[in-house]
């Protein structure tokens, strides 16, 4: 797993095939090839689902407040690829070397770099395997080497056209840097590290500084291995290498949350994501698993072989009740054999539509001993209650109204579902579920027991404390506080049916563990209380016009004290939510950018008006923005809807992307552009997604409910201030229509300031309502009202 990209290692090593037999095949075309050149494409045209949502499903969307037309659409069809025989490599080399302008051509160095990786990775993993003791079967073989001698003899052939600088592997085997920081296991390490020219090395790092095509650039692939057993293994191996890396990266996040470096919030969606791309990594070598049996039956085949290749007979059991020989057990914890043999026994005897029940046959899960110390044997019996605890609880929670749906509930669901399906004897385990649950268990022995629920709690509590005040009739506080309804009953609901059926439950043993889920369940409420936060402070215009006076006391120098809050504000929505084009610093300028925002006419501030109705127009009103575009993007993939695509490293890039993007970010030097040095620094994409969830974090926190209930605060008091002068006349003209029309409270005083006087200031001095309003800002301000968001820290202090 390239740190550069996060792309699979086979991904990149399909990748790679495809620069050689695209660059082979168009070259020669371009140099007078005459034959034919590729067989039909393979490119599909995706089925298009509908974009509206039926039955439950619709009204799960309905339920989480997720449009259902904001499903993520179906990306468009790859360009057309045409499939290139191997043996046709070598002909087209020749024809290249041959050319009678040959001179003219200089193979690139992209074309370098894929032949040397690909070349390294198939002859350094036979060699593997055969001094493990492994052989192939005889068509296999034959296959591997078939190929192999192929792309040698390209090589050789095009030996001549290469520049002197061209990379070059022969001799990297001494020059690769292991990178052995993630390769705790020393069997697997000796395997994974046959890959590492997918990683930074040292001969990867004095070679050119080159960026292969993209695969939309590139026209031809290779044809399919899909019978090879030499190429199941090789992408069963970089999965499992991939995997490795990135359970490493994901643990390093939670020990930054432990100690209080991260916000749970931030490291449950990587995390989240994380599973996501293990999921896609999974798809890529999907065909290799469904002809070997499916995917858990390869999967324990292929530990089986990985064993006994590194000198251990996985059956070899010392006791007759164990699930396999415990001398095994670390590369079982490395291939996620634990997880995926207990997910196997749950599923046979818990099928989907009965409430799935642990009885404690192999004990309880011990919340207090060291779970990574003692032998393999005590490590597995720590870890396996624990797991089965889980897998018991999550259909539970799946069942009932909960809004946000994690990685491993998502992945019991599935094999449940698809174990009632197929009805096989071996249920099949995706590899993806088996990783998060293992990822469910490393967390176990990283964060202490309950963190999750506690910090969950807190925000719970602050968040209801912020809409608990409002209307009963307001629709945004119904919206926010319809999230609560799971778990903020007094009550954990699966305690509830746990000691119905006179089972023993702690209770929310559930929460106290699933630090992932309690992570994704604040990010979830976060974003609902942004989202309606906004819509509450946006409608009535009360912000954006108490943002404008503000604006203007402080242009004319009149306020004695800063108002945080309406500053932060400002900062997190930009000028053009308050302004039309450039801020106003002149009277006339103040008049005249209020009249535009809220679409009010000038005439109705005419003396002479004769109709008294006030005449509004939304049409050049700005809008309110909502922010923390990346969190709300990820919040949409967290809620329990189904058919929506498998995500990728691209839309995971493209998330952090749009983020940056809405806060007026260019590239910086965190998203540098893309080279093949430059990548090499970046840090890991789970970590950089992340580190953009953590910088929305205060836009998401941000009380727009408390910040609208100060401007109108601040307006009322404005407005009987100003009735001392005008009289009850204002009242009767301009609040007809309820506080919606409150901001002509500002508008009275531009209006007057600006010498634009209407039947109720027509006798009022041109500065009086200007000087009401700078001695009921700064009483106001004096108070300590203005900072009464921001001045407390974060939405989440004690």
């Amino acid at each position: 797993m390239s740190p550069e990209s996060l792309q699979s290692i086979y991904q990149q090593y399909k990748h790679d095939t495809q620069v050689v037999a695209s660059w082979l095949a168009t070259t020669a075309k371009a140099f007078g090839w005459s034959g034919q050149v590729g067989g039909s494409s393979t490119a599909k045209t995706p089925t298009k689902p509908s974009g509206r949502l039926k039955g439950k499903e619709r009204k799960k969307a309905k339920a989480a407040q997720v449009p259902s037309d904001e499903l993520p659409a179906v990306s468009e069809p790859s360009k057309p690829k045409y499939v290139l025989a191997i043996k046709d490599f070598v002909p087209l080399a020749e024809h290249i070397a041959d050319a009678s302008n040959a001179a003219k051509i200089q193979v690139p160095h992209s074309f370098s770099v894929a032949l040397e990786r690909v070349l390294w990775a198939r002859k350094s993993f036979a060699e593997r395997l055969e001094d493990a003791g492994h052989c192939f079967d005889q068509q296999s073989d034959a296959r591997h080497s078939f190929f192999v001698n192929i792309l040698e003899k390209v090589r050789k052939t095009l030996q001549p056209l290469l520049s002197v600088d061209a990379f070059n592997l022969s001799n990297l085997k001494d020059a690769v840097t292991n990178i052995q920081t993630h390769k705790d296991k020393k069997g697997l390490s000796s395997l994974f590290e046959v890959l590492d020219v997918y990683e930074p090395s040292a001969a990867f790092e004095a070679a050119p500084d080159v960026v292969l095509p993209p695969p939309s650039a590139l026209e031809y692939t290779v044809e399919a291995e899909e019978d090879s057993q030499f190429e199941a293994l090789f992408a069963m191996t970089a999965l499992m290498d991939d995997l490795s890396r990135l359970r490493l990266e994901i643990a390093e996040l939670w020990t930054r949350y432990e100690a209080g470096e991260l916000d749970i919030a931030a490291v449950s969606v990587a995390t989240n994501t994380a599973i996501e791309l293990a999921r896609s990594f999974e798809d890529d070598i999907s065909p290799f698993l469904q002809k070997n049996g499916g995917s858990s039956v390869f999967h324990v085949k292929y530990f089986n072989a990985v064993s006994a290749a590194l000198g251990i007979d996985s059956d070899a059991k010392q006791r007759p009740t164990d699930d396999y020989n415990f001398a095994a057990y670390d590369i079982a914890d490395g291939l996620l054999i634990n997880t995926l043999i207990n997910i196997i026994a749950h599923v046979r005897v818990n099928p989907l539509g009965e409430i799935p029940n642990y009885n404690g046959f192999y004990g309880w899960y011990d919340e207090v001993s060291n779970q990574a110390s003692g032998s393999g044997r005590q490590k597995y019996a720590r870890m396996k209650p624990a797991l089965l605890e889980l897998l018991s609880d999550l259909p539970l929670i799946s069942n009932h109204q909960n809004p946000v749906e994690d990685q491993v509930m998502h992945g019991m669901m599935t094999t449940l579902r698809t174990a009632q399906q197929e009805r096989k004897s071996t249920p099949d385990v995706p590899i993806w579920f088996s990783f998060a649950a293992q990822v469910y268990l490393d967390t176990l022995n990283i964060v202490k027991i309950g963190k999750g629920w506690t910090d969950m709690q807190r925000v719970m509590r602050n968040v209801k404390q912020s809409v608990d005040g409002l209307s009963i009739f307001c629709p945004e506080r119904r919206k926010v506080l319809d999230a609560f309804e799971l778990w903020d009953k007094g009550m954990d609901p699966i305690a509830l049916i746990r000691t119905s059926l006179g089972k023993p439950y702690k209770d929310h043993t559930f929460l106290r563990r699933h630090f992932m889920h309690c992570g994704l369940w604040v990010h979830y409420l976060r974003t609902l209380f942004h989202q309606q936060g906004v819509v509450y402070a946006a409608v009535p215009g009360t912000v954006l016009c108490t943002t404008q006076l503000y604006h203007a006391l402080q242009q004319e120098q009149c306020l004695n004290h800063a108002w945080d809050d309406i500053e932060t504000l400002r900062k997190l929505q930009g000028n053009s939510t308050f302004f039309i084009g450039e801020p106003p610093s002149s009277f006339e300028g103040y008049f005249n950018n209020f009249c535009l925002t809220i679409g009010s006419s000038i005439t109705n501030w005419a003396h002479n008006k004769r109709d008294k109705k006030v005449k509004v127009s939304k049409d050049n009103k700005p809008l309110m923005k909502f922010g923390a575009v990346t969190s709300t993007l990820i919040a949409n993939r967290i809620v329990p809807l189904s058919g929506r695509q498998i995500v990728s490293v691209d839309v995971v890039e493209d998330w952090i992307q749009q983020g940056s993007n809405s806060q007026g970010k260019v590239e910086t030097e965190k998203t540098p552009t893309p080279t093949a040095k430059n990548e090499k620094i970046r840090q890991p994409l789970i970590h950089r997604l992340a580190a953009a969830v953590s910088t929305e974090i205060a836009d998401l926190e941000f009380d727009y409910f408390a910040i609208h209930n100060q401007c109108r605060e601040l307006l009322l008091r404005l407005q009987t201030e100003e009735e001392k002068v005008t009289g009850p006349e204002f009242t009767k003209r301009y609040m007809s229509h309820g506080e919606h029309n409150l901001a002509f409270v500002v508008g009275f005083v531009f209006s007057t300031v600006a010498g634009k006087k209407d039947i109720v200031t027509t006798t009022v001095s041109s500065t009086r309502l200007l000087e009401i309003a700078v001695e009921t800002v700064n009483q106001w301000l004096s108070e300590g009202k203005g900072n009464a968001i921001t001045g407390t820290g974060s939405q989440e202090s004690e």
